[in-house]
């Protein structure tokens, strides 16, 4: 996995007062795990009065705001829409743990020698991975589908996986806080081995 080295991208969570609230939440124990993540992002869901402030409509492109921030971890709250996908990627080092929160979604993830595997993602559904974790969210009911996502370490880098002309596979890295291409693979990809489905 090749590792890019970006400049800080400054990107102030979207309410004080929200992002205070969120941080009661939080044990200052440095990098959060998987299951840390997981349980981060639960309760998160279990609280609307931090998340639904931030649910953005909007039918151009996904939407993410910044709820919390801190030198452990990041959390996002994500608004989709009907054809709104992020197309394969990595969060390069850090940990991931995400939720459905609203509507549906599906996140798929490569299996060599095989099509796309896609779990279902309905309010409550978590997935979660170790940093290189690859995989892709895509919606599926709700206008909008919200999830909750947690990084840590922060989302400093993501891998987004594009083929080339030949169908070659290829990790192009991209600073964190940007925001990711909804088709990081063609849409006729099923000639290549793994790909999405």
């Amino acid at each position: 996995m090749t590792t890019a080295s970006f400049e800080p991208i400054s990107f102030a969570p979207f309410s004080d007062a929200l992002a205070a609230r969120t941080s009661e939440l939080l044990e200052d124990t440095g990098v959060l795990s998987e299951a840390e993540l997981e349980t981060l992002v639960t309760r998160i869901a279990g609280r609307p009065d931090l998340w639904q402030p931030l649910i953005v409509v909007d039918r151009e492109r996904r939407r993410y705001e910044l709820l919390y921030d801190d030198d452990q971890v990041d959390i996002w709250v994500l608004s989709w829409m009907p054809g709104q996908k992020t197309g394969f990627h990595d969060h390069d080092r850090s940990n991931v743990a995400l939720i459905c929160a609203l509507g549906e979604l599906d996140e798929g993830s490569l299996a060599l020698g095989t099509r796309t595997v896609s779990v279902r993602m309905t309010p409550g559904v978590t997935r979660t991975g170790r940093g290189g974790y690859i995989h892709s969210v895509s919606h599926v009911a709700g206008e909008p589908a919200i999830s909750i996502h947690a990084y840590s370490p922060p989302l400093t880098c993501v891998g987004q996986y594009r083929a080339d002309a030949q169908g070659r596979l290829r990790r192009e890295p991209e600073h964190g806080r940007k925001e990711l291409a909804d088709s990081t693979m063609p849409v006729d990809a099923s000639r290549i081995e793994g790909s999405h489905g």
